[in-house]
Formats: C-alpha cells, structure tokens, sequence
C-alpha cells in the first residue's frame, strides 16, 4: 500500500517496497520523480506509453522534462499531484514494471542521498 513517508516544505515523497515518488510543489505545476530500486523509471513507464494512458484515463495533462541532473520527472498541474501519484502506483503495479540493471544506465540511479534532498 502506497504511503506518504515523508514532507518537508514544497516536497513529498511516497513509498511502497522499492516504488518511490517524490514530489515537489512548484506552485501552479509540480514534478515528480518516479525510482524502482533507486532507478528513475520514467524512461521505462514512458516505453509503456504512459503520458498517452493517463491523458486517455484521467485527462490530465502531463507532460516529461528534464531537472538540473538530467533526470526525467514529469511535470503536472499541482492541484492534479495526488491523482497522478495513486495513478502511478496502479500503473507500475497493472503492468508489473520493474527495471532491469542491464536495462538502465548507471547515471538512473539516484541515491537516498540525493533522493531526500531539497
């Protein structure tokens, strides 16, 4: 079951197992980064052609950047953040996406180190 593990500030982080979510409140929009084991899987969920589902499912608008390490985050409006989160959890769990080591580049990884900072 997916729960809120920690907030601080503008940031929230969501965890269940090796499934994280931090979230960061930007104002009228948010990012959030999504990791499996300390991988950013944005690349993988957008393989799985996620953008198009949640904009299909929810019709929310989401879109993919890049943040100041290069890692993927997607990009939604802030009132829209908790929906986006649960969806994502039900996503990753329906399709049982999980990254493989060979899969991804070492430079997916992010450490609790950096995972928690703000």
């Amino acid at each position: 079951m997916m729960e809120l593990e920690k907030e601080k500030g503008q940031f929230k982080w969501f965890r269940e197992h090796e499934l994280k979510i931090k979230c960061k409140n930007l104002g009228e929009t948010s990012e959030l980064w999504v990791t499996w084991n300390q991988y950013n899987i944005a690349l993988t969920l957008i393989m799985f052609d996620f953008v198009t589902q949640i904009k299909r499912d929810l019709m929310l608008d989401v879109s993919i950047q890049k943040d100041l390490n290069q890692q993927r985050v997607f990009m939604v409006n802030s009132s829209d953040t908790l929906e986006l989160v649960v969806y994502l959890f039900e996503f990753i769990r329906e399709w049982k996406i999980q990254p493989s080591g060979d899969a991804i580049s070492t430079s997916n990884i992010i450490p609790d180190e950096l995972w928690y900072e703000f």
